[in-house]
């Protein structure tokens, strides 16, 4: 996966000094997860693991 789309949808998070605990949701449409497709970011000060519902992945596995 291209690291710059993941990147521009992790930008979109309002992301919390404060670790937040939950269970997995899609980075793209925030949809609760059991199963995931995840997907390491290393791009733009970030190192983090990205979780996808099969919808999403195959969405933006094709934008690139």
């Amino acid at each position: 996966m291209n690291q710059d789309q993941i990147l521009k949808i992790v930008k979109r998070w309002k992301i919390k000094k404060a670790p937040e605990y939950r269970g997995f949701r899609c980075a793209k449409c925030q949809k609760p997860l059991r199963k995931a497709w995840h997907v390491w970011l290393g791009k733009g000060g970030f190192k983090l693991e990205v979780h996808f519902c099969k919808k999403c992945f195959k969405k933006v596995k094709y934008e690139f």
